[in-house]
Parts: structure tokens; C-alpha cells; sequence
């Protein structure tokens, strides 16, 4: 085998590999295997949670601006119960919630410490299928899609699409207002929500 057909195949393997590394890494996809009730029941440690793809926008005097949103997770000392028969589901303990708004070359943070993942998720009934998470409570449902299990790891995919102007303190809404030089109506957030939950 001369020089040039070995390096082909050399080229070939290292791809390959990556290849194969790439797509064992990305959690962020669908899983092709059957999940059941069963292989969600017991108790779970959240051990992260971040969004993708954040969008904001700021609503004013009927005017609109856009920005980017980004939320991230840290300090997790929470756990969450899925129960069956009746399927219920609990969390309790805290995280701080660090949240990033962008526009007009500004950049203001929001920091909270919750003791939920988000109000409808906890507490509520849930049901699976099709390896789709559905929440309710109270008349309101939210939809999360498994994108990545192994028994001891599992990460949700939600729409978040909410107004988040009520959790701003009183300095950040004095910044936002002194930079539009107008009082704000509404602050929503567009994002996916991915949540790790592990054994």
C-alpha cells in the first residue's frame, strides 16, 4: 500500500471518530429509544439548566425593541420527585437564576434565587408519551421533549415564552427605563429551556 492510500485511510478513521465523538456528545437531540413511566419514577438532583436561542423583547409607549436573552443555572441544592399512580411531580430546594438581557448595545442581569424550575412545572400531574413530557396544573400545561436519557442522566426541552418584567428589582428597572427614557410595558422572553436531571 503506497503513502497516498495509507494517509486516505488514516484521514478516514480520524474522521470517523470525530464523527462519532461529535454526535455522542450532543445532547440536545431526540432520542430513539422508548422511554416509559417507570424509567422516570423516583427521585432526581437538578444539575443544570440553561437557555438556547434567547430572545427578548421590551414593549413601550406601543413601540417594541428586540434583543438576546440568555438564562443559565448555578448553586443547585435541588432535588425533583416523579411519582406514578397518580403521577405527580415535586421539586424542593433552590438554585440561583442568572438571567443576561442584550439591546441597544446594553446589557443588563437579573439574578434570582427560585425554589422551582419554572411555577408550572412544580407542582403538577405529568404524563409521557412518545418521549414527550406533559405538565399541568391548574388549567395550564407545559410540553418538554426528552432529548437526551441514559437511565442516570435526563434533559428536557422546553418553550419558554413568558413576561419576566415583575422579576426585575427596582435598579434594573430604573436602568431599563433611563435608557429608553420611557416606562416599560412588558418585558417577555422567547427561549428553549433545557433541564438536566440526574440520579
Amino acid at each position: 500500500m503506497d503513502k497516498t492510500n495509507r494517509m486516505k485511510k488514516t484521514i478516514y478513521y480520524i474522521l470517523i471518530l470525530l464523527v462519532a465523538n461529535f454526535t455522542s456528545c450532543t445532547g440536545n437531540d431526540v432520542v430513539d429509544q422508548s422511554i416509559t413511566e417507570e424509567d422516570l419514577w423516583g427521585s432526581w438532583e437538578v444539575s443544570e439548566l440553561y437557555t438556547e436561542n434567547g430572545t427578548t423583547g421590551v414593549y413601550f409607549n406601543g413601540q417594541s425593541i428586540t434583543g438576546a436573552y440568555l438564562g443559565v443555572g448555578s448553586d443547585f441544592n435541588m432535588n425533583a420527585l416523579f411519582e406514578g399512580n397518580p403521577n405527580n411531580f415535586y421539586t424542593s430546594g433552590s438554585f440561583t437564576f442568572n438571567g443576561t438581557i442584550s439591546f441597544l448595545n446594553e446589557q443588563f442581569t437579573t439574578q434570582q434565587v427560585v425554589d422551582s424550575i419554572i411555577s408550572i412545572l412544580s407542582p403538577a400531574s405529568w404524563s409521557l408519551q412518545n418521549n414527550t413530557l406533559t405538565f399541568s396544573r391548574e388549567g395550564e400545561t407545559m410540553v418538554s421533549n426528552i432529548v437526551y436519557f441514559n437511565n442516570d442522566t435526563l434533559r428536557l426541552k422546553s418553550a419558554i415564552n413568558e413576561n419576566i418584567l415583575d422579576q426585575l428589582d427596582a435598579t434594573q428597572m430604573q436602568q431599563l427605563n433611563a435608557t429608553l427614557n420611557l416606562p416599560l410595558d412588558s418585558l417577555t422572553v422567547n427561549a428553549a429551556l433545557f433541564i438536566t436531571l440526574t440520579k
